[in-house]
């Protein structure tokens, strides 16, 4: 009996290792790659079910104990990849990973080269379905595009916005682009849109989904950097302080609050404006500004420019108009929020 059964199962041992084993192309009749289902493709995450392959993209196909079909393939310029021992090439541009997973168990299925293929279809690189994020976010650079990708989505990769970020993100479309990436190019994508202006304020902090645009593969993403008003010498908090909101614009007196208001030893009646001023001797010019009037209300707040540095001299102090300006150049940039 127990010999019996042991001979049934070396049986059964050699039944699958011979369905397994790969079979010369030679072998098979050539036959027409199917279409990939839509339901019942072997699961490939998250990633699998929204990447869509471009030309050009470097694909890691995995078939499990098959060595010759396991390696890199790179999709051709027609969107084609083509797979040792089968007859044609596979089309992969315009599919998912998980489509494309599928498509190939459907191809060796019907080759009948393996009895239960089991494959799944990564990305290794792509030169096409990406989007660019430059300016002043915390990790700016080139991000995949998944398949579909809003700008909040992208935002969100790059770990928010820096201290010195504007209101201002500045979407750019790319040149001859597909809305989908694949082989041929949708007609709305054919020709460069003008870019678009994005108020950054009512969608990162206000979260206006109006406003979250979509992203394609080659957009560009530029985070526009706000000016900077620099608070040097006797306040409380020296440093610079972003103009992040422009319907309050940066004044002395708001600028003096951000800075922790004066310290003891300031000087306010004799506080000056630094001002760029490339008409001035050295680019840069000196507005005299008595402090103390204007805290004390006997002259008017005025409104402060990008790159403006307030300087309010201490006592016992002795600082060169370079120093400050070297001083504010280091100096701490202090998230204001919007």
């Amino acid at each position: 009996m127990e010999a019996g059964l042991a001979r049934l199962f070396l049986i059964c041992l050699a039944g699958l290792a011979q369905a397994q084993k790969p079979i010369s192309p030679q072998a098979v009749a050539p036959l027409p790659f199917p279409r990939p289902a839509t339901s019942g493709a072997l699961p490939a995450g998250h990633l699998g079910q929204r990447y869509v392959i471009a030309k050009d993209d470097l694909l890691d196909v995995d078939v499990v104990g098959v060595q010759e079909l396991s390696r890199e393939y790179r999709v051709d310029g027609d969107g084609m990849m083509t797979l040792p021992m089968l007859s044609r090439p596979v089309m992969a541009a315009g599919l998912t990973l998980e489509q494309l997973s599928q498509g190939i168990r459907s191809a060796l299925l019907a080759a009948g080269l393996l009895s239960d293929p089991q494959v799944t279809v990564t990305v290794k690189s792509s030169p096409w379905n990406t989007v660019v994020l430059s300016g002043a976010a915390k990790k700016t650079g080139v991000y995949p595009v998944y398949g579909q990708m809003t700008l909040l989505e992208l935002l969100t990769e790059a770990e928010g916005l820096s201290d010195d970020a504007g209101n201002t993100a500045i979407v750019t479309r790319a040149a001859n682009a597909p809305a989908r990436p694949g082989p041929n190019p949708s007609p709305e994508r054919a020709a460069p849109s003008r870019p678009l202006k994005v108020d950054l304020r009512r969608l990162w902090q206000n979260g206006d989904s109006s406003l979250d645009v979509d992203l394609f593969a080659g957009d560009r993403v530029m985070v526009e950097r706000a000016g900077i008003v620099y608070v040097m010498g006797g306040v409380n908090r020296a440093g610079g302080f972003p103009l992040s909101n422009d319907e309050e614009p940066m004044t002395i007196l708001r600028a003096i609050a951000l800075a922790g208001n004066l310290t003891r030893e300031a000087k306010p009646a004799k506080a000056i404006i630094i001002r760029k001023a490339p008409s001035a001797p050295g680019g840069r010019q000196e507005v005299r500004v008595d402090l103390k009037k204007v805290l004390s209300n006997q002259a008017p707040d005025q409104q402060l420019l990008a790159s403006d540095i307030l300087y309010v001299p201490e006592s016992g102090a002795k600082r060169t108009l370079d120093t400050v300006i070297n001083t504010a150049v280091g100096a701490t940039i202090w998230h204001v929020p919007f």
